[in-house]
């Protein structure tokens, strides 16, 4: 299920959200070993945009991944984030200046998360566990454009 809600309340102020849930099964494996790995169960983004108010766009946005199964019989779970970022454009006529401000609340995160079963000269059995990529942490992108 997929929800897109768009709303302007002023011609220079505008409000979003997405959400989506879902339940995607592997067919034909086992009730409760047929999950599919990594797949979404919700997930939601959106925010507050000022638009073209005296030269300048700024943006306050989110996005939210919830925690989802990372194997089959979801006995390892991939950890869900909520992140911010703050953005702020300014137009000089063919020009423009932009900073953006990402993971705002300096949530720590992981980007890509996988299932990996290993097993170290010692350990008598394998262990499945998590392997990720850090999210990025608070950081400021600076930007200037030339329209021509």
């Amino acid at each position: 299920v997929d929800l897109e809600v768009r709303f302007r309340w002023k011609s220079w102020l505008w409000a979003d959200a997405d959400l989506c849930i879902s339940r995607g099964r592997i067919t034909g494996l086992p009730e409760g070993s047929n999950y599919i790995p990594l797949a979404p169960l919700f997930t939601s983004s959106g925010g507050i945009t000022v638009k073209d108010l005296n030269g300048f766009d700024a943006s306050l946005r989110y996005l939210f991944v919830d925690d989802r199964p990372a194997n089959e019989d979801n006995t390892v779970t991939a950890l869900g984030y909520f992140i911010v970022q703050a953005g702020l454009q300014y137009h000089l006529k063919r020009f423009s200046f932009s900073a953006t401000l990402e993971n705002l609340l300096n949530t720590a995160w992981n980007e890509a998360q996988f299932d990996t079963e290993s097993r170290l000269a010692w350990e008598s059995e394998p262990v499945s566990e998590i392997h990720f990529t850090p999210g990025n942490p608070r950081n400021v992108q600076c930007g200037v454009s030339d329209r021509f």
